[in-house]
């Protein structure tokens, strides 16, 4: 069994009374660590085993090795809003990846989205990402490449309003505040019936581009739609809604090129 090493990124679930939370930290052997059930050395984690359980002063954590997920929502830095693992999740699957397809995105951002694409096209696929801000790309690489993704994205700088260089393209991602402007540059790189989805977090962008899409063309709409993501208090005794939740985050629109 593979144990806690050295400068290994660790997940610790901890849980109290009435209350359970998560934390992700590089693990130091001569570092301590803080959580709301009490603390606990960096020497107490290097060597056991990995989903061992240790006792603290006002309840128990475990530790576990974190996953892509934990590291994204834990980790990995991000100086834009970011499309979360609710809504990518979704994403990818309206648009059926498959791990060797070809896809298209703008832009990058932070790359949170283009990790998910990534995970889900690799191996053998290619996420190919245009982003204007070099700030951005710069990030996005150094978040791609913490993810172990590098081998299959390319990150392009470019305005796709302009259009995008590679063809045949399996689908397409637009995250940006004017997406209606690149349905008709990006139109020549899409196999017909490639999905096209489109993320915008006010009512008034799919407006404008519902209403864009009748003089572009070239488009058929699938759905729009919008995920909602409640968490519950996991206690058996009084399990129950939590009180805070993740509300609207974005709309999802989803197209499909037409020959």
């Amino acid at each position: 069994m593979s144990a806690v090493g050295e400068g290994d990124w660790a997940l610790l679930i901890v849980e109290g009374r009435e209350r359970r939370k998560s934390y992700v930290f590089r693990v130091r052997s001569k570092a301590s660590y803080t959580t709301f059930a009490g603390s606990l050395r960096g020497s107490q984690l290097v060597g056991i085993p990995w989903g061992s359980r240790v006792e603290l002063g006002k309840g128990v954590a475990y530790v576990l090795k974190p996953n892509l997920y934990d590291l994204m929502m834990h980790v990995l830095p991000r100086r834009s809003q970011v499309i979360y693992p609710k809504d990518a999740g979704y994403i990818a699957s309206a648009a059926g990846l498959l791990p060797g397809m070809r896809v298209l995105e703008a832009g990058a951002g932070s790359g949170f989205l283009t990790i998910w694409l990534a995970a889900h096209v690799c191996p053998g696929g290619a996420v190919y990402t245009y982003e204007v801000r070099s700030d951005m790309r710069e990030l996005a690489a150094s978040n791609v490449r913490a993810a172990g993704l590098e081998g299959c994205v390319t990150i392009k700088e470019g305005d796709i309003r302009k259009g995008a260089e590679e063809r045949e393209l399996d689908a397409a991602f637009l995250d940006m505040p004017d997406p209606w402007e690149a349905l008709g540059p990006i139109r020549p790189s899409l196999k017909p019936s490639a999905p096209v989805v489109v993320f915008t977090p006010t009512v008034n962008q799919v407006i404008k581009l519902l209403d864009a899409l009748k003089s572009i063309g070239g488009y058929a709409v699938q759905e729009v739609s919008e995920l909602i993501k409640r968490e519950w208090e996991a206690r058996p005794e009084a399990l129950r809604p939590a009180v805070r939740m993740i509300g609207h985050t974005g709309f999802i629109t989803v197209l499909r090129a037409l020959a």
